[in-house]
C-alpha cells in the first residue's frame, strides 16, 4: 500500500507492505540504485546509513513487543530521501508511524519544511514508542519486586529470566538505533547542511533517556535475580540442615531398634517386654531432651 502526502514544499511518500509497482512508482521520482530498489523489497539485517550524490539510504530497526515469544524482536523502517522528498518503507502496520501519520494531519503539518525535520519527528515517535515498550518492562520489573519476599519460588525465577531475556534483545536492538543516529548526525549534516544538525542531535538526546532507562532496568533485574538466588540458597541450606538434625536426632531410635531386633537379643525382649519399652522410653526421653535444646538455641 502506498501513500503519497504533499506538506509544503515537501513530498512524503509511505509504502506498506511494498508492492513492485508500488516501489515502480516512487522511483519515477526518487531514482535511487537498483541495488537500494532491490533492498527495499524485504527487510534488512542489519541498520546502516549510505549517502550517494542525490539521497540518503537508511535502515533503522525498533524493537517491538512480541507476546507470543514474550520478548523483543526487531521492526525496521527504511527510508530514502532527497533535497524535498522523503521516501518511508515498511514491511508491516507499525504503531509509531501510525501516530506520526496522525500528528503529521493534526499539529506537524506547519512545522515539517523539509526532509530532516520529518526524518526527525517521524524517528522521534519511534523513540518515545521505544521508552513506552520500556515502560511495559519497567511494570513487570516493579511487579517482581512486590512478589519478591512473598513468592520466591520457581515461577518468579521464571518470570525474571523472561524479563531479562526482553531486556538482552531488546538492548541488542537499542543499541543498533544509537548507532545509526550518530552516522545519520554526521552523513545527514553534510547532505542537508548545518542547519539539519539539531534534529538529529535531538533525536540522539531522546534515545539516550531510552537508554538510561533501559540501564536501570537492567540493574534492577539482575539485583532481583540475585536476591531470589540467594533466597533459595537459604531455603536449600535450611532444609539440608534441618534433615541433618533429624537424621541426628532420629539415629539413636533407630540404632536401637536395629539392635533390639537382632536374633541374640530378640529373645531377650519376648521374654521382658517390658524391658524393650524401658530402654526404649530412656532413649526417647534423650532425643525429645535434644530437640528441645536445640530448639532453644535456634538450630532447629
Amino acid at each position: 500500500m502506498i501513500e503519497k502526502t504533499k506538506i509544503n514544499k515537501l513530498t512524503w511518500w509511505h509504502i506498506t507492505r511494498p508492492a513492485e509497482r508500488d516501489l515502480a512508482e516512487v522511483a519515477k521520482t526518487v531514482r535511487p540504485h537498483h541495488l537500494i530498489m532491490e533492498e527495499l523489497t524485504t527487510v534488512s539485517d542489519r541498520s546502516k546509513v549510505e549517502a550517494y550524490d542525490d539521497y540518503v539510504y537508511l535502515v533503522y530497526h525498533l524493537p517491538i513487543w512480541n507476546a507470543k515469544e514474550r520478548t523483543s524482536r526487531r521492526g525496521e523502517i527504511d527510508i530514502v530521501a532527497t533535497k524535498n522528498t522523503v521516501v518511508s518503507v515498511a514491511y508491516e502496520n507499525l504503531e509509531p508511524l501510525e501516530q506520526f501519520r496522525n500528528d503529521l494531519k493534526a499539529k506537524l503539518a506547519d512545522k515539517v519544511q523539509n526532509p530532516p525535520e520529518l526524518i526527525h519527528y517521524l524517528l522521534q515517535e519511534v523513540n518515545v514508542f521505544s521508552l513506552r515498550e520500556l515502560r511495559h518492562v519497567e511494570e513487570k520489573a516493579n511487579a517482581v519486586g512486590r512478589k519478591l519476599f512473598k513468592r520466591a519460588d520457581s515461577a518468579l525465577l521464571e518470570e525474571i529470566s523472561y524479563i531479562k531475556r526482553d531486556l538482552l534483545d531488546f538492548g541488542i536492538i537499542a543499541a543498533s538505533q544509537k548507532t545509526t543516529l550518530e552516522s545519520l548526525a554526521e552523513v545527514g549534516t553534510k547532505f542537508w547542511g548545518d542547519d539539519a544538525r539539531i534534529y538529529f542531535a535531538d533525536l540522539l538526546g531522546s534515545l539516550l533517556r531510552v537508554h538510561y532507562l533501559l540501564e536501570n532496568l537492567r540493574a534492577t533485574i539482575v539485583s532481583y535475580s540475585e536476591t531470589v538466588s540467594q533466597i533459595f540458597q537459604f531455603k536449600t541450606s535450611e532444609i539440608i540442615r534441618r534433615f541433618s538434625i533429624l537424621g541426628f536426632l532420629t539415629f539413636p531410635l533407630l540404632l536401637y531398634a536395629t539392635i533390639a531386633l537382632q536374633p541374640t537379643v530378640a529373645p531377650t525382649f519376648i521374654q521382658n517386654p517390658s524391658e524393650f519399652w524401658v530402654i526404649f522410653g530412656a532413649i526417647f526421653v534423650i532425643v525429645t531432651l535434644l530437640a528441645m535444646f536445640f530448639r532453644k538455641k535456634g538450630w532447629f
